[in-house]
């Protein structure tokens, strides 16, 4: 029996991506399982399986395709937010060429560096916690150095040099710091759960003093 004669010819398979195509021809290379129903069954598998194949080429093609906007676009709402910053940065620069006074140039700077971190938290950036009496976290902070301090007990942040940020919980940049020790020879007690000493954590710190 030709499978022809009952009108389930559906014509070619069409890749709808790449143009390529899968006809009925090629399955006259396939030999029969046999007469009658059984090799009309067994063509019926194979343009299945040929549709089947031509949908999987497609879905890895638009799979990549999607994978290349998201690496070549993936941060462009990011940017156009940052646009409206720039342009009031060159506002303001374009004031102070006019204008000698600096008054307006530094608060015109001041309102951009607002708008600009406006922007950032709006993206899930924020700032690393360092101010002054904070203990030291080294999973936030690095050390940059270790002093003496009457107005801190060991193991506190006594300034901060360089602010840290993170994004959506991940750690972008560590805050950098000056931490209080304790006086030259004295043993440090221990601080903050683990019982990690605090002279171990201020190990992060490079060079002897």
């Amino acid at each position: 029996m030709n499978p022809s004669d009952n009108g389930d010819s559906e014509g070619d398979i069409e890749l709808r991506e790449n143009g390529d195509n899968f006809s009925e021809e090629d399955t006259e290379s396939i030999p029969e399982s046999g007469e009658g129903r059984g090799g009309k069954d067994y063509k019926d598998l194979y343009q299945k399986y040929i549709r089947l194949a031509a949908d999987f080429e497609n879905y890895k093609k638009r799979l990549a395709k999607e994978k290349a906007d998201v690496i070549s676009y993936g941060n462009e709402e990011l940017i156009k937010a940052l646009l409206n910053v720039i342009d009031n940065l060159e506002r303001a620069l374009d004031h102070a060429n006019a204008d000698e006074d600096p008054k307006p140039l530094i608060e015109g700077v001041k309102l951009v560096h607002k708008q600009f971190l406006s922007c950032l938290e709006k993206f899930g950036v924020q700032f690393v916690d360092a101010s002054p009496g904070e203990e030291f976290d080294p999973r936030l902070h690095q050390a940059i150095e270790r002093v003496e301090s009457p107005d801190f007990t060991p193991g506190l942040i006594i300034s901060e040099m360089l602010r840290g940020y993170t994004l959506k919980e991940r750690l972008l940049r560590p805050a950098l710091v000056v931490v209080s020790k304790g006086p030259a020879g004295a043993v440090e007690t221990d601080r903050g759960q683990g019982g990690m000493a605090s002279g171990d954590v201020f190990d992060l710190t490079d060079g002897d003093e």
